[in-house]
């Protein structure tokens, strides 16, 4: 019996770095299938909600500006927008499983938590015990990196990233690093130090 499922790659720019005081203000999603082929992308900016803060020193770090912000969608439109999104990639009862750099101490914290926000659960529309972390799968394939940042390991691959920090860049370079990471893991490719 053939096991398929589909990967959420995706990324968050937030208000700060405390997912209970600060909120998501951009996602991009860019899924892929477990055979590696790109599926449609979503990206959406994020009007704040709540009583959530957005800190200047958030703002300096991915580049985006209040009024961007405040042009975005509601939060309740991009978790319903995000919720069909990951229907969508629902193969027969296998939910999709979340796939990012950092994911597990960052960004599902924030992701959850937007969801709870608007009366929903994550983990309806995602699987709740698989995750691909791009960050620990570097740290355990490649020895001796002066760090493992997204654009550090990106390079690893000769692929650039380019306007790092904004959330649909930083998740176009992240699906394919771990598309090469995944390639190594079948043994599609011999992975290696530069």
């Amino acid at each position: 019996m053939r096991h398929d499922f589909n990967i959420v790659v995706f990324d968050l720019e937030t208000g700060g770095l405390s997912a209970d005081k600060n909120p998501v203000v951009e996602i991009a999603i860019c899924p892929i299938s477990k055979q590696l082929e790109d599926l449609p992308e979503y990206t959406s900016l994020i009007k704040p909600y709540g009583n959530l803060v957005i800190q200047p020193q958030a703002l300096e770090a991915n580049g985006l500006t209040m009024k961007e912000i405040n042009g975005g969608q509601t939060v309740e439109k991009v978790c319903s927008e995000v919720i069909k999104v990951l229907k969508s990639l629902k193969v027969g009862k296998n939910l999709p499983i979340l796939c990012g750099h950092n994911i597990r101490k960052f960004d599902n914290p924030f992701l959850k938590n937007m969801f709870e926000f608007c009366g929903e659960d994550l983990f309806k529309y995602v699987d709740s015990e698989q995750f691909l972390d791009t960050l620990e799968m570097t740290r355990m394939v490649w020895d001796e990196r002066p760090n493992y940042k997204l654009g550090t390991c990106t390079s690893h691959i000769n692929q650039d990233l380019v306007q790092a920090h904004r959330a649909l860049p930083d998740t176009r370079a992240n699906k394919e690093l771990v598309k090469h990471l995944l390639k190594g893991m079948r043994g599609e490719l011999i992975v290696t130090g530069k």
